[in-house]
């Protein structure tokens, strides 16, 4: 099969094999051997089984009572508004898309681009999910779609020779912003009674270092490095996206408490995996971490286990090429 996927980011051509950054996007590229383009140069994508469409989030200031635009002017109002998915499906066999963040992200457009956004999931032959909980979503938003789960990839061999030296302490999973839940998890994590760090990224917010300590922001294998050496996890992100940090955790054995809606969570870290309203149930996880060893060690061989068992790069080729055969 002939794959091309589309997103906004600059790479052209196929990804390579000892890629610094392998995030899930860049796995899902080199497993499937696609080919990868810029998503504003359609018009020049032709002759392929299958393009698969990871759409730009667009920058948005995102609140409780409705996000505004940066400059109240969408910066990708322009591809939902022209045919490009006209032009793909008009030079290629199947298109489709594959979920980018929450699946509620495209409510913080303006009205007219919402309704171009589910026209251009109309238009798509199918949709690819982080999670099943988003399965639910995209099939009664488009009860005859077709919708499958596009599952979260490390590609393994890119880190193999990571040595594991576990010290005590805890990692957050998300800056101080309500997208990430960070507050919440630092306080879930203080249960723990062992140095708290967290990561750097856009939603760092300041003061953050005041309360943890931050690691710099790296490519994905140094922050796979950086995450080998801790003992335990909290991520309690209210946002269901594709559970990355979830998921790294499960590869190296570290107990992560997280959100039940999140795959990558129910699948690696069933016995943690929570409700992210239920504080209670969060911190009585972590205090039984911390005092049991044998519910820790449990915690820990299970994460593994199913981290190869739901994500391995056969388990991923496996299920991809399933589907795509059917279509």
């Amino acid at each position: 099969m002939k794959i091309c996927f589309l997103t906004e980011m600059g790479l052209e051509g196929k990804v390579p094999s000892n890629h610094t950054n392998m995030r899930t996007e860049f796995a899902w590229m080199f497993a499937l051997d696609a080919d990868h383009r810029h998503i504003r140069n359609y018009h020049n994508v032709v002759g392929y089984d299958h393009v698969f469409i990871i759409f730009p989030k667009g920058e948005v200031y995102l609140n409780a009572v409705g996000g505004k635009l940066v400059d109240k002017k969408n910066p990708v109002s322009d591809l939902l508004h022209s045919d490009f998915i006209e032009v793909l499906k008009s030079n290629n066999k199947k298109v489709h898309y594959v979920q980018e963040g929450p699946h509620w992200l495209y409510n913080d457009y303006e009205l007219a681009d919402q309704i171009q956004f589910y026209n251009m999931l109309s238009g798509c032959d199918s949709i690819f999910s982080h999670n099943e909980s988003d399965v639910q979503y995209y099939r009664g938003l488009l009860p005859t779609k077709r919708v499958h789960v596009m599952p979260t990839l490390m590609i393994e061999s890119v880190i193999s020779k990571i040595q594991q030296k576990t010290e005590d302490k805890t990692i957050i999973g998300g800056n101080f912003a309500r997208w990430y839940g960070g507050f919440e998890s630092y306080i879930v994590a203080q249960e723990f009674e062992v140095p708290i760090w967290g990561q750097t990224s856009h939603a760092t917010r300041d003061g953050e270092s005041q309360l943890v300590n931050l690691l710099p922001r790296v490519m994905w294998t140094d922050w796979m490095m950086q995450l080998s050496s801790f003992k335990y996890a909290v991520h309690l992100m209210p946002t269901a996206a594709a559970g990355t940090f979830g998921l790294n955790c499960a590869y190296f054995g570290i107990p992560c408490i997280g959100n039940e809606d999140v795959d990558t969570q129910r699948l690696c870290h069933p016995d943690l995996a929570v409700n992210v309203k239920d504080m209670k149930k969060a911190r009585s996880l972590a205090n039984k971490l911390k005092q049991d060893e044998g519910f820790y060690e449990h915690c820990s061989n299970l994460a593994i286990t199913n981290c190869e068992r739901y994500y391995s790069l056969k388990h991923f080729n496996n299920t991809l090429k399933n589907i795509l055969h059917e279509q």
